[in-house]
């Protein structure tokens, strides 16, 4: 599913344009010296959707998606890609998977200064989606 996201958001011209390389969409740990912007994912949660009859095929997952830039002006119009890219991704695929829905549900500033007592920060924006999508690849 990581890489059903990634490839998603790196297919928008708009948003590999703005990161620094064509590849920068990472999960944890990122390297040290990866030039910004760029973006991290993370799943955060993941359940199978069940009634008390029956399953029902679907789960739902939530999303940690962190946009890190130099500047808050890289930060804000990654963010902005992000969420316009992901939050209309109803009744596609990432990957092998097919998303019956993808939601935005939370954007919080997450900027930190680099090192204790340092004056330089990394700008950081995290979005939370939550992905409602099949359980098993390749059914509808």
């Amino acid at each position: 599913m990581k890489e059903g996201i990634r490839t998603y958001l790196l297919a928008d011209t708009s948003i590999s344009a703005a990161l620094a390389t064509t590849s920068s969409v990472y999960s944890f740990p990122v390297a040290m010296a990866a030039a910004s912007p760029y973006i991290v994912l993370s799943r955060v949660t993941g359940e199978v959707q069940n009634t008390i009859n029956a399953a029902l095929g679907t789960y739902v997952e939530n999303w940690q998606i962190d946009v890190f830039a130099a500047t808050d002006a890289e930060a804000e119009a990654l963010k902005d890609l992000v969420i316009t890219r992901l939050n209309t991704a109803d009744r596609v695929a990432f990957g092998d998977y097919h998303v019956y829905s993808c939601s935005l549900t939370t954007v919080t500033e997450t900027t930190e200064l680099e090192s204790e007592g340092g004056e330089t920060a990394v700008i950081r924006k995290t979005l939370e989606f939550e992905i409602l999508r099949n359980i098993a690849i390749n059914e509808d």
